[in-house]
C-alpha cells in the first residue's frame, strides 16, 4: 500500500511510501509531521509549536470546566442518588495480589516508579511543592522565583535536562549570580529532601521484594540528581535499592519507552523477569509492557479521589483553583488515609467513620485556627496570655500548645478557662432568679422544672438537695409551661441560689488570680470558638480586668473589630458560607454539660482527641521548617466536604452525630440535632428525596436465589382485606408460597367470610398452615387492624408480613404499584430472597421495597415532603414520645414504606404494638390521603425498628 496508517496502544502512524509522515503519541498529546520535522506539543495549559526542534508559537488552550454534579442534575439527568464505589474495592490490583507477582521465582528484579510511588510529597499535584519554594525563595531572598521555575518546565518539557540546566536558564532569565543560582537550587533540593514522605503502599511491596530476596531498582523521569534520590529513598528506610534510573544519567525518558530499553540492558536480563510497578498508566505501565518488561498500574492517590465512582470526584474537581496552603492541606490530609491501602476506609462515604471525619476535616480546621493565633504578631505581642473558654478539655488549647511547644517556643503561654456558655451566661447576673426569668422558651413542650435545674445548676450536691426539697409534683411540671410558678418556687430558695452564683464568681477570680493579683492595667485576651463579647463583658465586670476575644467561624472575612473597649480578633476561614462548620465545630468542641455526660460522645471525643495529635505530629515532621512561609486563608474546600456528607451523599452521613446536639444561643437544655439544626438554616436538597434513607445503598441487600438450609421460623402473614375482589390476585401469590405460614384476613364484612375460607384452602395454598378470619370496622385503613387485632399474634412468629388489598383510584398506576408491592413481597422469589436476608443477617428488623417510581416522580416534580404535607410531623412526635423514645425523627430518618406493605421481626416494632390503640384513635371515613395517625404510623415502622437496634433494609428484586 502506499499510503499506510499503523495504530497500536500507544501511538498513530501513517506512512507513505515507507516514510512516516505523521505520528502522534496518545498518552502524550504530541503530533510529529514529516518525521519530526514539524511537531505539536500539547501541555496542560497550552499548545506549542515546534519547527525542527525549535519552538516557534505556542497558545494557550481554554480551560473547560466540568459541570459540578447539580448543573448536571438539573441539565437534564435526574437521578436520586450516585451509585459511589469503596475507593479500595476500585483499585484495578489489590496490594496482596501484587505481593503474590513479586513472589514468583520468574520475577528477577522489581522496578518502582518514585514520586507519587514510592515518595510521595503533601499535596495532589507536584507543582504545589514548587508554590511553596517561590514563597520561601521571595521571603528569605525578595527574590520572585515564580515565572521562571514554570517558564523552565514548558521550556525542557520533553527534553532530558537536569536540575543544574534549569537553574542555569533560571539564572539567565533572572541575572542571578552564580552563588545565588546555587543557594536557589539547594533550596529546591531541601525542600524536596523535607517533604518527601513514604507511601505506605510502596513500602509493603518494597518489603516483599526484600523478603524474597529481589534485587531492587527505581526508574524515574526525573530532573533531580542521582545521588540525591538515592539518598532520600534511603532516608526514608528504602535502603536496598540499588540503582535508579533517569533521564538525567541515561539522556532517554520513560515515557516514550526509551529509558526501559536501558534498564533491560544493563541489567542483563530477559525483560518479563522485570517487575515495574508505578501510578502513571503510560509511562510505568504501558511503555514497560510494550519492552516485553511485566508490569502493573497501581494508581497515584489523585487519581484513585478522583475515579469514576469516588465520592470526592465532585468535590475535588476544582483543586487547581484552590489557593496553595489549602491544597496542601488537602494533600496532606488525603494522603494520610489513602496513601495506604489497608488503612482505607471499608466504606464508599465521605467520612466513613469518627476516625474519617477526624482525619480530613476536624484536624485540619482545628490546626488552622491554632496556627493562625500562633501567627497574628498583634496578638502575640500585645498579651501576656491566652485563655481558652471550655467547659471540657479545649482542643484548640491543646493543638495550640503542641504545636508552640514543638515549632514556636517563644509564643504566648495558654491557660484553660474552664468557663461553659452555661457558666457565663449565669455570672451576666447579679441575681440568680433574674437569670432564670430571662430563659427562652423552647420547642421542647417536655421540658421539665427538673430538667431545667439539672441543666444550670452544676454544683451536684446543691442539685441534690433542691431537688429532694421540692415535691414530685414541683419536679414534674412543665418548666415553660409553668414558668411564672416554677420562678415563684424557686423564690424559696432565694439565698441559697444566690450563694451559688457568688461561688460561681468567686471561683472564676480564682483561676485568673494571676491577673486580678497583679492588676497592672495589661489586657487580658480570651479564645472562644463562637463570637459572644458577653463572655469578655462578663470576664471584665468580675476581674476588672478588660478582656479582649479571639473567636472563629463568624463572617467570611479575617479582620479586627473593635467595639465599645473590646478588641475582637476574628480567625476565621474564607468560606462563602461557614454556617454548617460553625454548627458542627461548635456542637463537638464546645459542648454542653449534658452532652459531655453522654457515654458516645466521650469516646467520640477520645478519637478525635488521638486521631487529632497524630495529625499534628506528622504535620511537624513534615511542615516544621516551613511553616512560617505556609499561609493558609482558604478552607472552602474543606466547608464542601462537610456539606456534600449530609447534603449530597447517599449514605445518611450525619447519622454518625446523631446523638450530637447544637444548642446555638440557647445554652441551658438540649434543642435539636446537628442534622436538624443544620437543615434548619435553610439549606436546599437536590429533591425530596436527597439525604433520606430511600437513596442510601447501605439499605439494599443483594441476596442468595435459594432458601437456606438452616431457615426454621414461624411466619405469619396479616392481610386487611378490604376490596374482596383482589383475593384472586392475592391467592395467585400465596398458591406457591416457598414455607408453612399462617395468614390472618381482617374483613370489614362478615358476609365473606364463607367465600374466603373456599378460597384461602390448603389444596390452593399448599404451605397454609392457620387461617384465622377476623372482623373489623372499617376504620384506620389497613393500620388499625394491623395494630389492633394482630398484636396478640405477635410473640407467636419469627417474622411477620403486613399486606392490604390496596386500591388508591385517584392514581392512574394504582394496579400496577399495587402489582410491584406484591412481586416484591408475597412472590415466591422474593420471598425466598427476604428470608435469607433476615437469615444472613440478624441486624436487619424490618424489610420495604423501594418507592413506586411513578409516585417518586410525582413526589418529586410536585415537591411533595416525604414528612407529609398535612401535619403528620406533629402526630409523629407524640407517637415517639408516647412510645418513650427520647429523640425526633431527622430527614435521615426518613425512610418508609410508601403503601403500608413490609416484612418485620415483631421484636423490632414492638413499641407500636404497645401504644394500645383503639378504633376511636382512627377518624372515620373517609380521610384522604393526609394528615392522620395512620398516615403518621405508614411513617414510623423503620424508624422504630432502628431506634431498636436493628437495621431496616430496602429490597426490590422487580423494578417498577
Amino acid at each position: 500500500m502506499l499510503l499506510k496508517k499503523i495504530k497500536d496502544k500507544s501511538k498513530v502512524k501513517v506512512r507513505l511510501f515507507g516514510i512516516t509522515i505523521y505520528k502522534r503519541l496518545i498518552f502524550i498529546n504530541r503530533r510529529e509531521f514529516l518525521h519530526g520535522f514539524f511537531i505539536i506539543e500539547k501541555t496542560n495549559k497550552r499548545r506549542i509549536f515546534r519547527l525542527l526542534g525549535f519552538r516557534i508559537a505556542s497558545k494557550r488552550l481554554k480551560i473547560i470546566k466540568e459541570l459540578p454534579t447539580r448543573e448536571k442534575i438539573h441539565s437534564g439527568k435526574s437521578e436520586l442518588s450516585n451509585e459511589y464505589e469503596v475507593l479500595q474495592d476500585s483499585l484495578p490490583i489489590t496490594i496482596e495480589n501484587i505481593s503474590k507477582i513479586i513472589e514468583l521465582e520468574t520475577i528477577k528484579i522489581i522496578s518502582f516508579g518514585v514520586f507519587d510511588n514510592l515518595l510521595i510529597r503533601p499535596s495532589l499535584e507536584s507543582k504545589d511543592v514548587l508554590h511553596l519554594l517561590f514563597h520561601t525563595v521571595k521571603k528569605k531572598y525578595n527574590i520572585d522565583l515564580c515565572n521562571a521555575r514554570l517558564l523552565a518546565i514548558d521550556e525542557f518539557v520533553h527534553q532530558n535536562v537536569s536540575l543544574s540546566d534549569i537553574y542555569n536558564f533560571i539564572a539567565k532569565k533572572l541575572s542571578l549570580d552564580e552563588k545565588t543560582k546555587l543557594l536557589l537550587q539547594q533550596e529546591e533540593l531541601e525542600i524536596e529532601s523535607k517533604l518527601l514522605t513514604v507511601r505506605k503502599d510502596f513500602m509493603y511491596l518494597y518489603d516483599m521484594a526484600v523478603k524474597n530476596n529481589k534485587k531492587i531498582i527505581a526508574v524515574s523521569d526525573t530532573y533531580l540528581p542521582e545521588d540525591f534520590l538515592l539518598s532520600v529513598l534511603h532516608k526514608n528506610g528504602f535502603c536496598k535499592i540499588e540503582k535508579i534510573y533517569t533521564p538525567v544519567s541515561y539522556n532517554k525518558k520513560k515515557d516514550n519507552g526509551e529509558l526501559f530499553n536501558d534498564v533491560i540492558s544493563n541489567e542483563n536480563i530477559e525483560p518479563s523477569a522485570i517487575f515495574h510497578i508505578g501510578g502513571n498508566y503510560n509511562s510505568d505501565y504501558l511503555q514497560p509492557m510494550e519492552k516485553n518488561i511485566t508490569a502493573i498500574y497501581y494508581p497515584y492517590v489523585k487519581n484513585i479521589l478522583i475515579s469514576e465512582r469516588s465520592i470526592y470526584k465532585e468535590i475535588l474537581y476544582e483543586y487547581a483553583n484552590f489557593d496553595l496552603g489549602q491544597r496542601l492541606l488537602i494533600g496532606f490530609s488525603f494522603n494520610r488515609v489513602f496513601a495506604d491501602h489497608y488503612q482505607m476506609p471499608k466504606k464508599p462515604n465521605v467520612f466513613a467513620d469518627i476516625s474519617c471525619l477526624s482525619r480530613l476535616l476536624l484536624s485540619p480546621l482545628i490546626l488552622y485556627i491554632a496556627l493562625k493565633i500562633l501567627q497574628n504578631n498583634e496578638i502575640q505581642n500585645n498579651y501576656d496570655k491566652i485563655y481558652f473558654a471550655s467547659n471540657n478539655e479545649c482542643l484548640i488549647e491543646f493543638a495550640y500548645n503542641f504545636l508552640k511547644d514543638k515549632l514556636l517556643n517563644k509564643k504566648l503561654p495558654s491557660q484553660r478557662l474552664l468557663m461553659s456558655k452555661q457558666i457565663y451566661h449565669i455570672l451576666k447576673y447579679e441575681d440568680f432568679i433574674r437569670f432564670i426569668e430571662s430563659i427562652d422558651d423552647c420547642d421542647n413542650e417536655y421540658y421539665k422544672f427538673r430538667n431545667m435545674l439539672e441543666d444550670v445548676i452544676l454544683d451536684k450536691s446543691l442539685l441534690e438537695k433542691l431537688l429532694n426539697l421540692l415535691s414530685e409534683e414541683e419536679r414534674e411540671l412543665l418548666f415553660f409551661d409553668n414558668k411564672e410558678k416554677c420562678i415563684d418556687i424557686l423564690k424559696r430558695f432565694n439565698l441559697i441560689l444566690n450563694q451559688y452564683l457568688i461561688k460561681l464568681k468567686n471561683n472564676l477570680v480564682d483561676s485568673l488570680s494571676q491577673e486580678v493579683k497583679e492588676n497592672i492595667g495589661k489586657r487580658g485576651i480570651v479564645f472562644n470558638l463562637e463570637n459572644d463579647e458577653l463572655l469578655s463583658g462578663v470576664l471584665a465586670s468580675i476581674t476588672h480586668i478588660l478582656f479582649d476575644q479571639i473567636y472563629s467561624f463568624n463572617g467570611n472575612d479575617n479582620f479586627q473589630k473593635n467595639n465599645g473597649n473590646i478588641k475582637s480578633f476574628c480567625i476565621s476561614p474564607t468560606i462563602n458560607d461557614s454556617t454548617s462548620l460553625k454548627i458542627l465545630m461548635c456542637s463537638l468542641l464546645s459542648p454542653s454539660k449534658l452532652l459531655l455526660e453522654n457515654k458516645k460522645f466521650q469516646n467520640d471525643l477520645l478519637v478525635i482527641k488521638n486521631e487529632m495529635k497524630d495529625y499534628l505530629s506528622q504535620f511537624i515532621n513534615q511542615f516544621g521548617s516551613y511553616v512560617s512561609f505556609l499561609d493558609i486563608t482558604d478552607l472552602s474546600a474543606f466547608a464542601r466536604l462537610f456539606n456534600f456528607s449530609w447534603q449530597k451523599s447517599p449514605y445518611c452521613e450525619m447519622n454518625q452525630l446523631r446523638h450530637v446536639f447544637y444548642q446555638g444561643s440557647i445554652s441551658f437544655y438540649k434543642t435539636k440535632s446537628i442534622q436538624y439544626q443544620l437543615i434548619m438554616e435553610n439549606y436546599r436538597f437536590d429533591n425530596v428525596f436527597s439525604a433520606t434513607g430511600f437513596v442510601n445503598p447501605e439499605k439494599r441487600y443483594i441476596p442468595k436465589n435459594e432458601l437456606s438450609l438452616s431457615f426454621n421460623k414461624k411466619v405469619g402473614i396479616h392481610c386487611h382485606l378490604y376490596n374482596i375482589d383482589l383475593s384472586e390476585e392475592i391467592l395467585k401469590y400465596l398458591h406457591n408460597f416457598p414455607v408453612k405460614f399462617d395468614l390472618i384476613l381482617t374483613i370489614p364484612d362478615e358476609k365473606k367470610r364463607d367465600l374466603l375460607i373456599n378460597l384461602f384452602n390448603r389444596k390452593i395454598v399448599k404451605n397454609l398452615n392457620m387461617l384465622s378470619i377476623i372482623l373489623v370496622p372499617n376504620r384506620g385503613r389497613d393500620v388499625a387492624p394491623w395494630l389492633i387485632e394482630t398484636k396478640k399474634y405477635q410473640d407467636k412468629y419469627d417474622l411477620f408480613c403486613h399486606i392490604h388489598s390496596k386500591k388508591s383510584p385517584h392514581l392512574s398506576y394504582s394496579s400496577s404499584w399495587r402489582n410491584y408491592l406484591f412481586s416484591n413481597l408475597i412472590k415466591k422469589e422474593s420471598v425466598i430472597d427476604i428470608f435469607n436476608i433476615f437469615e444472613q443477617n440478624q441486624s436487619v428488623g424490618i424489610i420495604i421495597n423501594d418507592f413506586y417510581s411513578e409516585l417518586k416522580c410525582g413526589h418529586i416534580q410536585n415537591n411533595i415532603s416525604l414528612a407529609g404535607n398535612y401535619n403528620e410531623k406533629k402526630l409523629i412526635d407524640q407517637l415517639i414520645y408516647k412510645m418513650g423514645f427520647s429523640t425526633e425523627m431527622c430527614l435521615n430518618d426518613l425512610l418508609f414504606a410508601a403503601g403500608t406493605m413490609f416484612w418485620y421481626r415483631p421484636k423490632a416494632l414492638e413499641q407500636l404494638f404497645f401504644l394500645n390503640l383503639s378504633y376511636k384513635d382512627f377518624p372515620n371515613e373517609p380521610i384522604g390521603v393526609g394528615g392522620t395517625i395512620a398516615h403518621a404510623i405508614e411513617r414510623l415502622p423503620v424508624f422504630v425498628c432502628e431506634q431498636n437496634g436493628y437495621k431496616g433494609c430496602i429490597y426490590t428484586k422487580y423494578p417498577s
